[in-house]
């Protein structure tokens, strides 16, 4: 829809550049949005699938609130008798984010 409207037009008015930069940064966003949400579908497609978890968990490498909240999900939503993969090691992962990241309670 981009190119045909780039084609199509010789000169581009300030409108049309406005809403060319608005269809290019929605693209850029929903690109860069891909594989978070292409790993949403597998996790629904086999919610007690521990390798998808653990990807899942990486996509959000830079962004604890999320890799917290993955985890969470992960931990609640794999039954222990359908899982695919080892369940235990959602856990073993999920206790080492906190290590790594100083949240261990002190006694």
């Amino acid at each position: 829809m981009i190119q045909s409207k780039m084609e199509s037009t010789t000169e581009f008015t300030e409108e049309d550049e406005v809403e060319l930069e608005l269809r290019l940064s929605r693209f850029e966003n929903l690109m860069d949005s891909r594989p978070v949400l292409l790993s949403s579908v597998l996790l629904r497609q086999n919610p007690h699938n521990v390798h998808e978890s653990h990807k899942r968990v990486a996509l959000f490498e830079e962004r604890p609130s999320n890799i917290i909240k993955t985890f969470t999900e992960a931990v609640q939503t794999v039954n222990i008798e359908q899982a695919v993969g080892k369940p235990h090691t959602l856990w073993t992962a999920f206790a080492m984010f906190y290590e790594t990241n100083n949240q261990l309670p002190c006694r």
